[in-house]
């Protein structure tokens, strides 16, 4: 039994470019598919995958909250820029000493 095939012609998928001078101008729904997993990239070209359904089980995470609990104490970073006497002294040494020795109390 031979089954007779139609060959047809490949087309190009058509696309549309649109110039965004502002992610105000993203519609609502942009990175979403119709069953609502959500996707991106990261700077460097990964791709993320988020499924609609993971995200919302973890809606209530602490982690999830503004801002993220139980996350470190870096100063500038996840707490105010605000340095002891001791690091702003520790600090001006390391500016003061270009020979790369230790510094000390003394001068």
């Amino acid at each position: 039994m031979s089954t007779s095939r139609q060959l047809s012609e490949s087309r190009a998928i058509p696309t549309k470019t649109v110039l965004i001078n502002d992610t105000t101008q993203l519609p609502h729904d942009y990175c979403t598919t119709p069953g609502g997993t959500l996707f991106s990239t990261t700077p460097g070209g990964t791709r993320i995958i988020y499924d609609r359904k993971f995200l919302l089980d973890r809606r209530n995470s602490p982690i999830a909250q503004t801002p993220p609990a139980h996350l470190p104490v870096i100063p500038g970073v996840t707490s105010l820029n605000v340095l002891t006497e001791n690091q702003k002294n520790e600090a001006n040494n390391h500016v003061n000493n270009h020979d790369g020795k230790p510094a000390t109390g003394k001068r």
